[in-house]
């Protein structure tokens, strides 16, 4: 399903996260949410909020809004946001740039995430903004984002839930088991596929969850 929306409207969404992100940076206050690094393999580096160098992740590091995380090609990480997981896969940046008690927002810049929404309700918002677009998730399912390392396309696919991209103009509903890809910020530019097969990543993944699954048990 294919919308309009201003320009305005969709301005206004993809320059808000970058500006709570800097007003995250810019408080004293405590943070209102953290996020926990809950697996690493392989080479992860991180940088503080507003600082410029870069050190070796550690498991369990609480991180906050403006912290980044690099996960270096053929390693893997695994980030927990509240009932939410973000796993990234090798060669992926990702930025924290919003996180409060019911907001979750990140930037992917290049790589992939998978990620999996357990719970959220109804004032909640659960964001991945990438050069191109933002990626809004409408339900609890289990979503997949791929960005190439240049920048220029967002791939999307939805294996379970529901979720919404928003462009300069225009946004499209991706429901369960569809695959979209997008070039340029517009979304003019877009290819629709057939959600692909689980490939290496998505089936670590997915142990994953029956890992975490079973230990909650």
């Amino acid at each position: 399903m294919h919308k309009r929306y201003s320009r305005n409207r969709i301005m206004a969404l993809l320059l808000g996260v970058a500006a709570l992100a800097w007003a995250g940076w810019a408080s004293a206050d405590p943070p209102a949410r953290v996020a926990r690094l809950g697996y690493i393999s392989g080479a992860v580096s991180f940088s503080p909020a507003g600082e410029n160098d870069w050190v070796l992740a550690t498991m369990n590091r609480p991180l906050i809004t403006g912290d980044r995380l690099w996960v270096d090609a053929g390693a893997r990480a695994e980030l927990q946001v509240g009932s939410s997981v973000i796993r990234m896969s090798g060669s992926t940046s990702v930025t924290l740039l919003n996180l409060e008690d019911r907001v979750a927002q990140v930037q992917l810049s290049q790589g992939t995430l998978n990620v999996r929404v357990r719970r959220l309700g109804p004032k909640e918002v659960f964001e991945v903004a990438t050069p191109n677009l933002a990626y809004s998730i409408r339900r609890p399912g289990e979503y997949r984002i791929d960005v190439d390392p240049a920048g220029d396309t967002t791939a999307v696919v939805v294996r379970r839930g529901q979720a919404e991209v928003y462009g300069d103009g225009a946004a499209y509903v991706v429901n369960a088991q569809q695959a979209y890809r997008f070039a340029v910020t517009d979304l003019s530019d877009y290819e629709y596929m057939e959600a692909p097969r689980a490939d290496e990543f998505d089936r670590w993944s997915s142990d994953r969850d029956r890992r975490g699954a079973v230990s909650a048990r």
